[in-house]
């Protein structure tokens, strides 16, 4: 398989997941996955609200994605920069290969840990951002 059929597929299988989360509210739809450590425990995983935070970012809503799930937010506003500064000005490394080397790396996985137990232990009042 060609990279550029690899890369065809992927585009194309995110524009119709982007597409199907805009379309309907994960809040509201029953097949949306849950998220069984939240299920199972009470407490909220680095990624919990991440598709609420999506399909608020695809209407326009920062403010509640960032209510939804802050890391995700970031992270999503991190990697649009990203492509829109490899499509300006491409270079040898281009800054969206850089955003997911640092995702998969020890530091990614110590940031998304770090949030994870954050957002259970209430540091500040209003900060503990709940799903």
């Amino acid at each position: 398989m060609s990279s550029r059929y690899i890369h065809t597929t992927f585009v194309c299988g995110a524009l119709t997941a982007a597409a199907l989360l805009f379309a309907f509210d994960p809040a509201a739809t029953w097949w949306f996955p849950s998220c069984p450590l939240n299920a199972l425990t009470g407490w909220l995983c680095p990624f919990c609200g991440s598709l609420r935070a999506l399909h608020a970012l695809l209407h326009g809503a920062p403010q509640t994605a960032w209510g939804f799930n802050p890391l995700t937010t970031a992270g999503v506003t991190a990697g649009l920069i990203a492509l829109a500064l490899d499509a300006v000005r491409p270079a040898r490394a281009t800054h969206a290969e850089r955003l997911l080397s640092l995702c998969f790396s020890a530091r990614g996985v110590a940031i998304a840990a770090v949030f994870g137990v954050l957002r259970n232990v209430p540091v500040l009042p209003g900060w503990t951002v709940h799903s």
